[in-house]
């Protein structure tokens, strides 16, 4: 009888471990620009992300509209604002939820890999286009869409993060943009130090 119940204790231990042991998912999420990133999330991270994003949609529309009005009214803009094409953050699970972190952490490796083989292949598209002699203005164009589109992109965000007191996380090369914008009032502090020393002169 000793034997059986110590057997059943250990039994119970096991199935209590395996029960308490966290569940992960790997998550995808998606940026205002499009660009993807797999995440490795507990269900109170993902329920914190989710959280996130609800609160950016709330403000997304009022947001780009300020952004659409201000652009407009900017009479250099010769490009429509570019707006429709950026979209509020999503994150979805990618089935199925792990009890084991290495084993999602190889399926976030699998689905990476996929990631950047489409973004290989959408490349190879692109310059395949480009490599089709265009002529400069045809160049010139494109370059004034992919500026109006980084434009509409910073407003947007901006307004944003301005909404909900934090910035709107993005993936990949938009994290190095951001600290560019926080340098600009260094240049007013110079002009104070001069005003300063005028004064003291």
């Amino acid at each position: 009888m000793l034997r059986r119940t110590g057997w059943l204790g250990v039994a119970l231990c096991v199935v209590v471990g395996a029960v308490r042991a966290e569940m992960v998912s790997v998550v995808q999420i998606t940026d205002m620009r499009g660009q993807v990133a797999f995440e490795i999330m507990n269900r109170e991270e993902y329920a914190a992300i989710q959280k996130e994003i609800r609160e950016e949609m709330a403000v997304y529309q009022a947001a780009a509209a300020d952004a659409k009005k201000e652009w407009d009214a900017n009479k250099e803009n010769k490009l429509p604002f570019q707006g429709n094409r950026i979209k509020p953050r999503s994150a979805r699970k990618m089935p199925p939820d792990f009890n084991d972190r290495d084993k999602a952490e190889k399926r976030k490796s699998v689905l990476e890999e996929r990631a950047a083989q489409r973004q290989l292949n959408e490349m190879e598209k692109e310059s395949q286009k480009k490599g089709k002699t265009q002529s400069d203005s045809a160049i010139a164009k494109e370059e004034a869409r992919v500026k109006a589109y980084e434009d509409a992109f910073t407003m947007i965000s901006k307004r944003m993060g301005e909404k909900l007191g934090r910035p709107v996380p993005s993936i990949g090369f938009a994290f190095e943009a951001a600290p560019k914008k926080e340098e600009a009032p260094k240049k007013d502090d110079k002009k104070d130090d001069k005003k300063a020393e005028k004064k003291a002169d």
